[in-house]
């Protein structure tokens, strides 16, 4: 078991095959260099893909260092993040309506004369320049260039109504393989998520006082199947970190399912429903039975031949979806093996069958995870397609939308946290030796030595965060993270 194999304490972070159990397959490993002490820092891996997961040590040994946050430790560390963000929010504020009185040909810093300025379109750059801050944007500017803010802006500013920003997301947490996160619960990954959506809403007000309106579609269970008592736990609490951070008056949580199906009418959503099914008939009888991941590139030829060019163009492929779910679909458990070193072992070269003597539980382990991922890929796959089909997406009100994925024209690419942009659903919420809060898997953070910090905002059986164990103290007969980490913490700049 990994268990026996964890490290002291004061041990080091290196990559070695000794503190885990060798894969029998899958190919080197890279992109994570070996450290000289406790780790302070994380990957920065946007896929469990780009982990070493053959090499990473998986130990029970976090657990036997429990650490709590008390009520006073919790309230500072909410505290820090918010007056952190409320100032972030006064600089971008004044830093746009400097550069826009000055645009305007005033003098920049004197802005009380000149702003707020009588042309919608003055005050919609201003805006613009907010959003595609560096602190907010993923992705191209290009993307959403000035032109199109003003289109999509426009109207509201002109009505001198709140703009309406729209961002899909926020799902449930994507813990099933136990490497990504330990449990169902949102933690503070997602509060920092929420935090900045809210540091946004107040940089908004500051300089257009109508400010803004969040709606987050929630698209938990609408492409693929999930239990609905888990993303209504998810979803309650976020609505109860939205509370805790002031954004609950300022966004809107909708059931993605529900909103579509607003918008569509009875009718409507019927067809969607009807061409959803014939998608899916469609792609699995092309798709046929579990195979590699490179072999889905056939079945997206497949699929171009059999279908239109334009309702695919703006869909995934069929090999995109594959390779992201085959890391995000529970991993069969295997008795007497601690389940994140398994998870590691199996999902190491997920679709690997064939390597000469591979143990036939591994094989039959990662047949399993394939052939999930393969019938979750063609029910995301066929419910994206039905939405092409239907026009979902001309049917929205008018809105800005936030591309939290990937950047595309039209949209304003917005990334959460930072960083690598690992969506705070993806990962465990941590703050490393800086205090920069950050999303991370799991697994590496357990590697690098960061232990679970719990509270009573989630409670016992998921921590809230992790942090480095260097940078916790034990003083009074416990463990605490230490003070001078929780009146660091932030969000990231960029």
């Amino acid at each position: 078991m990994a268990g026996a194999l964890a490290p002291p304490r004061t041990a080091s972070n290196r990559l070695c095959r000794c503190l885990a159990p060798a894969s029998t397959s899958g190919p080197p490993a890279t992109g994570l260099a070996p450290t000289d002490g406790p780790a302070l820092t994380i990957s920065h891996a946007r896929s469990l893909r780009a982990l070493p997961l053959d090499l990473l040590r998986t130990s029970s040994w976090v657990d036997q260092w429990p650490v709590r946050l008390d009520a006073d430790e919790l309230d500072t560390l909410l505290s820090t993040l918010r007056a952190g963000s409320e100032a972030a929010s006064a600089r971008l504020a004044d830093s746009a309506i400097a550069h826009a009185t000055a645009s305007m040909g005033g003098i920049t810093g004197q802005v009380s004369s000149r702003w707020p300025p009588q042309a919608p379109r003055d005050v919609v750059a201003a805006l613009h320049r907010i959003l595609t801050r560096s602190r907010f944007l993923k992705g191209s500017r290009s993307c959403f260039p000035l032109d199109a803010a003003v289109a999509q802006m426009g109207p509201f500013v002109q009505a001198l109504q709140p703009v309406t920003v729209l961002t899909v997301g926020f799902p449930f947490k994507q813990h099933d393989n136990g490497l990504k996160a330990a449990g169902p619960w949102p933690d503070l990954a997602e509060l920092g998520a929420l935090l900045r959506l809210k540091e946004l809403h107040d940089a908004f007000a500051a300089v257009y006082p109508p400010g803004l309106r969040v709606v987050v579609l929630n698209d938990g269970g609408y492409s693929r199947p999930r239990g609905g008592a888990e993303m209504r736990r998810y979803r309650r609490q976020l609505r109860h970190y939205a509370r805790l951070l002031g954004l609950d008056d300022a966004a809107r949580f909708c059931d993605q399912s529900c909103f579509v199906a607003q918008l569509l009418g009875a009718r409507g959503w019927a067809r969607r429903e009807q061409y959803r099914r014939r998608f899916r008939e469609l792609i699995t009888l092309l798709a046929g039975s579990p195979r590699s991941l490179d072999s889905a590139t056939w079945i997206d030829q497949r699929l171009a031949e059999e279908l239109p060019r334009a309702l695919l163009v703006d869909v995934p492929s069929f090999r995109a979806i594959l390779a992201s779910l085959v890391y995000s679909v529970p991993v069969p458990a295997r008795a007497g093996v601690e389940p994140r070193r398994w998870a590691c072992e199996v999902l190491a070269r997920p679709d690997g069958f064939s390597a000469p003597g591979l143990p036939p539980e591994v094989v039959a382990a990662r047949r399993e995870v394939v052939g999930c991922a393969w019938q979750d890929t063609v029910n995301y796959l066929a419910a994206s397609l039905a939405d092409v089909a239907v026009g979902v997406a001309r049917r929205f009100p008018p809105h800005v939308r936030l591309a939290t994925v990937a950047s595309r024209p039209g949209c304003s690419g917005f990334s959460y946290l930072g960083g690598s942009t690992l969506l705070p659903w993806h990962g465990t919420g941590c703050l490393d030796g800086r205090g920069v809060l950050c999303a991370e898997f799991l697994v590496s953070l357990d590697h690098r030595n960061f232990l679970p910090v719990y509270c009573d905002l989630i409670g016992d059986d998921q921590p809230l965060l992790m942090v480095p164990f260097a940078r916790t103290l034990f003083t009074e007969g416990r463990r605490r993270v230490d003070p001078t980490l929780l009146a660091a913490a932030r969000l990231r700049h960029r």
